[in-house]
């Protein structure tokens, strides 16, 4: 197992640089759960991601050599350890894991999203990070998937021939989203927002 998660590793370490797990605060828990405490969160999530201009990208969106979208909750946790905060929502069947990891020298809050313990998406989120790491970042992200001159990504979302979705955040954080169509909890946004809304 020793050697897997070292795979897994040097495949993250490839894309963004040298990546160590680390300590995770209090603070980041809190602030976690807080952001998950109701549904909504992944109702806005999932409306406001699907509802941008899709760029179109001739390359998959690949995460992972080692997991992708539906992958089992018991099998990534074996793979990569046990998460620093974990949240689940019972009522939507919906558990959240997170991991604080360190990214080229930058505290990333990396966290992956189960409905039905199967992954429907995966998101990045950095602390802090300077305007020229985020061009690093952002560039490297675009040139994987062949858009190296759409730099432009504002309320814009990359779309690979799947469906599959690649989101940047550029806002007062700075975050990167994997989102699967595939999962149901695409449709489940749609009723519980028609619910509230209608």
């Amino acid at each position: 197992m020793g050697r897997i998660n070292n795979q897994i590793n040097d495949f993250i370490s490839h894309w963004f640089g040298k990546i160590r797990v680390v300590k995770s605060k209090a603070t980041d828990h809190n602030e976690f759960v807080a952001r998950y405490k109701r549904f909504d969160q992944f109702v806005y999530h999932w409306r406001d991601s699907f509802s941008k201009e899709a760029i179109l990208s001739n390359k998959e969106i690949i995460f992972s050599k080692y997991f992708g979208f539906g992958s089992h909750l018991d099998f990534i946790k074996r793979l990569i350890g046990q998460p620093a905060s974990a949240f689940e929502n019972p009522q939507y069947n919906i558990i959240v894991l997170l991991y604080t990891i360190n990214i080229s020298g930058h505290k990333v809050q990396f966290e992956l999203h189960f409905h039905d313990k199967k992954l429907f998406s995966i998101s990045y989120t950095y602390k802090a990070v300077n305007e020229e790491a985020r061009k690093s970042i952002l560039s490297s992200l675009l040139d994987k998937q062949g858009l190296s001159g759409a730099a432009d990504l504002q309320n814009k979302i990359i779309i690979d021939q799947y469906g599959n979705g690649l989101l940047i955040d550029q806002g007062q954080t700075f975050a990167v989203h994997y989102l699967s169509p595939q999962s149901k909890v695409m449709q489940l946004a749609k009723e519980w927002s028609g619910m509230r809304v209608g």
